[in-house]
């Protein structure tokens, strides 16, 4: 998104190259699915292309699929399942993974 174009930028070309090293983990591959949480840093009316963002957390153990959120069982919907995502999120989910599966089998 153009939005973010200066973070993903950013993150993609000069910090993600640091993250292993950083985790004392220089010769392992990024995980295959992770997620990474940016807060903004900059101050309120900082234009784009001058924005910091700071990574709140990384997550590579429990990552969802937001496409898949309406099977979430949580208080108000314990019986949520497959069946209660629409065909057009199966459809989006489907297309994830297969891509984390063509991802995977060539490692």
């Amino acid at each position: 998104e153009a939005k973010f174009k200066n973070l993903t930028d950013g993150f993609l070309s000069k910090d993600l190259p640091l993250v292993m090293p950083a985790l004392g983990l220089p010769d392992e591959p990024i995980p295959l699915w992770w997620t990474t949480d940016f807060i903004l840093s900059s101050p309120e009316g900082t234009p784009a292309e001058e924005e910091k963002w700071i990574v709140g957390e990384f997550n590579c153990s429990c990552v969802g699929i937001s496409r898949c959120l309406a099977a979430y069982c949580k208080d108000d919907t314990p019986n949520a399942c497959y069946d209660d995502i629409t065909a057009e999120d199966k459809a989006e989910a489907d297309k994830y993974g297969k891509i984390m599966g063509e991802k995977a089998l060539a490692i």
